[in-house]
């Protein structure tokens, strides 16, 4: 599945709840957020990194960070509620799937989708605090959790090296950064960082550093304070050229056509 950066939800910080009756409008995308998505009505087909999956009503589906996915459900046959989840507000579920394969992310149990279904419901609520916020994140995600069964991909060392990798990445992508720096900097084989990465995140090595780039590039052009070409050239691009290849490659058009639709 060839997949994009979706950059608009990348654009979104905070947690949040939309409500969709169609879902075939996009293209196989990818982002930071968890998705979790519930069906009221109908059903949607669904693709998560190659696998075709049927999602139906009073079923749901969680996505975890990076994964590729697409819907398809014509108008008006599904109405479903979807959730995005940022990663900071959840670090003890990101840590608890971290070297995992959700082979089954998809929760039928009527209970638990009714404790999930009364949690959406508290969350939809405008005059709730960010405390009672993450609160009814954790019930709905710890929910999920037990009923979607993981299964180990990795010793725990191999674990705590992915996300080495993830923080490294975070922290170096203004500087000359590739898989074999990375793994000279942590002391391991460019093959084996480069497997144990994509395995953890769902996303080869180059093409995450490439995001966060592209992610902190968009923030600066914002700004409007700097020129696209400083903007590129701070966030660690190698040049304007490869900044252009990167976000047609990843948004599916230039940087003029998107700033025009916003």
């Amino acid at each position: 599945m060839k997949a994009f950066l979706h950059i608009r939800r990348e654009q979104i910080r905070r947690f949040h709840i939309e409500h969709y009756t169609a879902l075939n409008n996009i293209n196989p995308h990818f982002h930071s957020h968890i998705e979790i998505v519930l069906i009221n009505r109908g059903k949607t087909r669904l693709w998560i990194n190659d696998t075709e999956q049927i999602l139906n009503a009073g079923e749901l589906v969680m996505l975890p960070s990076y994964a590729p996915h697409q819907f398809q459900a014509p108008q008006d046959t599904v109405d479903c509620t979807v959730l995005f989840i940022p990663p900071f507000l959840c670090s003890d579920f990101m840590e608890a799937i971290a070297g995992k394969n959700i082979s089954a992310p998809i929760v039928c149990d009527a209970e638990s989708i009714k404790t999930v279904q009364e949690a959406v419901a508290r969350l939809e609520n405008k005059d709730m605090n960010a405390i009672e916020q993450t609160g009814y994140i954790h019930v709905i995600l710890g929910t999920v959790l037990r009923y979607i069964p993981l299964e180990n991909n990795a010793p725990q060392g191999d674990i705590d090296l992915a996300t080495k990798i993830f923080l490294y990445i975070n922290e170096h992508f203004k500087e000359k950064l590739s898989t074999e720096h990375i793994a000279r900097e942590l002391g391991y084989s460019p093959r084996y960082v480069a497997e144990r990465f994509r395995t953890d995140f769902h996303i080869g090595i180059s093409r995450y550093i490439n995001t966060v780039r592209l992610k902190n590039a968009l923030s600066l052009i914002r700004e409007n304070k700097y020129t696209v070409t400083e903007c590129a050239m701070e966030s660690g691009f190698s040049s304007l050229r490869t900044f252009y290849r990167v976000f047609t490659e990843e948004c599916g058009c230039s940087p003029k056509e998107y700033f025009k639709t916003e």
